[in-house]
């Protein structure tokens, strides 16, 4: 099944494609995989690379996507790349005793499409500091069959209500784990969302690039109720055929 986007998110494509990229990074632009921008993506893969280079097995990241990030045109040059657009939003880390910590993030994107520069920090309690209010949904997707997965593979999930015509992107989040198993997720919703008379569907998928390496087989129906307690999904293994 295949979901149109919210006028929030188409908003945020028809700005991405106004931007100037070379041809060679516009073409990965034009299919989102699973995330309203890829933008998030090449962010979320710039915040791994730093991270791994500092701990080759970090535990988990995750940054979200909409409504939690924008997206700033601009021309200017920093270390010698043309940047092209500036990425912020929201996120989070996992430390290797399990403790989540949530984070701000600034991340340049260059006129080839890629994310050359990604800043961030730390949102801590004892400084009073927090991400904004939200309902925060909590899950983990298994794999099946489980397999080694490829370097900057990463997991996308989606909240969509279907009882919009076409169907809204509510939420969503990246996450890229180096080990974690099942991999966690957290989506957040705006705390003014009322949930009364939506038809919440949640869909998932496990790519690298714009290829699918696991999805749900069909999106997830969900209910209020199961907003309250941790979702478990598992996600499939893709068979790409040869064929063209």
């Amino acid at each position: 099944m295949k979901f149109a986007f919210s006028r929030t998110a188409a908003l945020a494509l028809a700005f991405v494609s106004g931007l100037t990229f070379s041809a060679s990074a516009q073409d990965g632009f034009n299919d989102q995989g699973g995330i309203s921008s890829p933008l998030v993506s090449r962010c979320a893969g710039k915040f791994g690379a730093d991270l791994r280079a500092a701990d080759p097995a970090f535990p988990l990241l995750g940054l979200l996507g909409l409504p939690w990030y924008t997206i700033e045109k601009t021309d200017q040059t920093v270390d010698g790349d043309r940047i092209v657009a500036i990425v912020t939003g929201l996120g989070a880390r996992w430390r290797r005793r399990g403790e989540v910590v949530s984070l701000r993030y600034r991340c340049l994107i260059n006129d080839k499409g890629e994310a050359v520069n990604f800043t961030w920090t730390d949102l801590l309690p004892e400084r009073n500091e927090a991400p904004p209010p939200a309902m925060v949904v909590r899950g983990s997707a298994y794999r099946q069959p489980k397999q080694l997965l490829p370097p900057g593979a990463e997991l996308r999930v989606q909240l969509f209500d279907q009882a919009s015509q076409p169907p809204a992107l509510i939420t969503e989040a990246v996450v890229r784990t180096s080990w974690v198993e099942p991999i966690p997720f957290a989506l957040r919703l705006p705390p003014d969302m009322k949930l009364q008379g939506r038809k919440l569907v949640l869909d998932a998928r496990l790519s690298l690039g714009v290829q699918t390496l696991y999805r749900l087989k069909q999106p997830l129906v969900l209910d209020s109720d199961q907003l309250q307690r941790p979702l478990d999904i598992t996600v499939d293994a893709v068979v790409h055929s040869n064929v063209h």
